[in-house]
């Protein structure tokens, strides 16, 4: 008898204030929509700030997984958000990225009877405080791609896309209302 109220009286509060479900709902699936926001701007880099405050595990896998520079480790995370997390408004973001990873390794095998030629990247500014990286990296974002790269506890905020030869990076260098130095990239 006593589990029969309890249940009515979860029906009837469910029935009173479904606005307040809704908005749980909503607040459920905030960061996905700030997730998959990210990505498409290319500002990947912002989901630090992000990482913290997620608490489903979904977003949180998509997030590490977006955030390493390690493909294997990326692959993996992306298929475990998939198998054990699935998550309808993310599962397409992490298909694709699976989809592009393996694209990348079978391409891989092609491209070592090759020789790959060098690439040249603008370095826009190197900072111990994460905080600042990301300040200059927004500044500079409405310009050109970057990313922050961290070396040796230093985060560098760099052009996203490599440039084939100095002389294109000192090109696109001139077009911009920044400091930059050029940087071979291996």
């Amino acid at each position: 008898m006593t589990v029969l109220r309890i249940s009515a009286l979860v029906l009837f509060i469910c029935l009173l204030f479904p606005p307040a479900l809704s908005v749980a709902v909503e607040r459920q699936n905030a960061f996905s929509a700030q997730i998959l926001q990210y990505v498409e701007q290319d500002k990947v880099y912002l989901l630090e700030n992000l990482r913290s405050r997620v608490t489903k595990n979904s977003e949180k896998t998509v997030i590490n997984a977006l955030l390493t520079e390690d493909g294997p480790e990326a692959a993996r995370l992306f298929r475990k958000q998939l198998l054990d997390y699935p998550d309808a408004s993310l599962d397409s973001l992490s298909k694709a990225r699976l989809t592009a990873y393996q694209q990348s390794i079978s391409s891989a095998g092609e491209s070592k009877r090759t020789v790959t030629p060098p690439a040249f990247i603008l370095q826009f500014g190197s900072f111990s405080s994460l905080d600042n990286a990301r300040e200059h990296a927004n500044r500079i974002a409405s310009y050109t791609p970057v990313t922050i790269f961290q070396e040796k506890g230093q985060h560098k905020v760099r052009t996203q896309n490599a440039f084939s030869t100095r002389k294109t990076a000192e090109t696109k260098a001139r077009t911009l209302p920044f400091n930059s130095l050029i940087v071979y990239q291996k």
